[in-house]
């Protein structure tokens, strides 16, 4: 949740330095509300700490860039240190031209990723001084231009110490702002030193990571700070801010005006054409419109007059083929009326020749059936004879055989007798 929200937490962070405890890998130290007692644990590592250029001391005022951690072992929500410095004089000269190189590095110096300021803007926030006359120059500059738009002042220090953790909330919370179209970061000009808070990483990072469009105006002429450098736009002065966020609202009323002027006339010139020329359609189309309704009158008479020649010619037509039929009708009952009249004759004609017929075989059926049966009776009689002659031959044949066998047999015995006779005398 934490991580998904890094984009709605703050980026820098100001506290007084406690509690520190050096280690290899990192340094974990304590950063402690400047207004209470809060404290919250933060972690710096260790190739983090060697590219700084000042030490981190106990009881320092000190601004930190983190991101919002949580320690899972512990249950600790703690920030994750990037960069820190210490609030109060520095050697400003020499790091002045190493962070312009980083700035450059990361893009933020490139024209071409700067927003548009909004062409109307309904909402404008301002971060200057509310003592100085900053303020007035900017609201007097904006309400001559348009006397209705909102201002949101947010008040800041602009010069000291305390100015960069005073313009970084003050930015941060305009930033937050929804309702907020454009930020103006504003003060009346002043020596070198005063302005000097305007090119601290901290303001000038808080100013390039603005979504919302921004616009700073120190009143320096001579060098750019870096806060201006990477702003979408600078002005020299609060009054230029306010030319250059809010359009001069007489002159868009009259731009307004001479719009609708040349709408009206454009609308009036476009408006007779279009009615001239519907006219033209209109009145051709009641021309066609009137040719179509004689062109169909013309075409129900022919269909009327068509209707009535079909309905005599059909009559006629209908009373010819029927007189036609009628013909066809009678000569086709006379035809079988002939017809049915021969048939009866034919019939009784046939009748007559199958009863001759009938008396016929039942005159020569008998006879017939008589010859027939005596025949078969003698050829029955005849194979019976055949049949008794060959059982007689077969038993005689049997007969034969058995006897030949018997003769056989006693041949044998005999000899087998003589046999064992002639053996005995031996």
């Amino acid at each position: 949740m934490l991580d998904a929200a890094q984009d709605r937490l703050p980026s820098y962070v100001v506290g007084e330095v406690s509690d520190i405890n050096r280690y290899d890998f990192g340094t974990f130290f304590d950063l402690r509300d400047l207004d209470d007692d809060a404290t919250i644990s933060c972690i710096m590592w260790a190739h983090q700490r060697e590219a700084m250029a000042h030490e981190l001391e106990e009881g320092t005022e000190t601004i930190v860039r983190a991101t919002v951690d949580f320690y899972h072992d512990d249950g600790r929500t703690q920030l994750a240190v990037k960069n820190f410095w210490p609030v109060g004089e520095s050697d400003r000269s020499e790091g002045l031209a190493a962070l312009r190189a980083e700035l450059a590095e990361d893009g933020l110096l490139d024209e071409t990723a700067k927003q548009p300021l909004p062409e109307y803007p309904r909402h404008i926030g301002v971060v200057t001084s509310l003592a100085g006359s900053a303020r007035r120059d900017f609201e007097e500059a904006v309400r001559a231009r348009n006397p209705g738009v909102p201002i949101t002042v947010c008040g800041a220090t602009v010069q000291g110490e305390a100015a960069i953790a005073s313009l970084v909330t003050a930015v941060r919370r305009l930033e937050q702002d929804s309702a907020i179209d454009v930020i103006v970061v504003t003060r009346g000009g002043g020596a070198d030193a005063d302005l000097w808070c305007f090119n601290e990483e901290p303001v000038v990072r808080a100013i390039a990571d603005c979504a919302t469009p921004t616009v700073v105006a120190v009143g320096h002429e001579d060098d750019e700070t870096l806060a201006e450098a990477v702003a979408d736009h600078r002005s020299m002065t609060p009054t230029d801010a306010g030319v250059a966020v809010e359009p001069d609202l007489a002159s868009v009323r009259q731009r307004v005006a001479d719009i609708e002027h040349r709408v009206d006339r454009a609308y009036t010139s476009v408006v007779t054409d279009r009615v001239a020329t519907l006219t033209q359609r209109l009145d051709a189309g009641l021309q066609t419109l009137q040719q179509r309704a004689q062109a169909r009158e013309a075409t129900r008479q022919r269909t009327a007059d068509l209707e009535h020649r079909i309905t005599v010619a059909y009559e006629a037509l209908v009373t010819s083929r029927l007189t036609a039929i009628e013909t066809q009708l009678n000569d086709a009952y006379q035809a079988l009326e002939h017809a049915v009249e021969t048939d009866a004759v034919t019939v009784r004609a046939a009748q007559r020749r199958v009863g001759g017929l009938e008396s016929r075989i039942d005159t020569a059926y008998p006879t017939r059936v008589d010859r027939e049966l005596e025949a078969l009776e003698v050829r029955i009689e005849d194979g019976y004879r055949e049949i008794e002659t060959d059982a007689r031959v077969e038993a005689s044949r049997r007969e034969a055989r058995r006897l030949r066998v018997a003769v056989i047999v006693l041949l044998v015995v005999l000899g087998l007798t003589l046999l064992a006779l002639a053996v005995r005398v031996l």
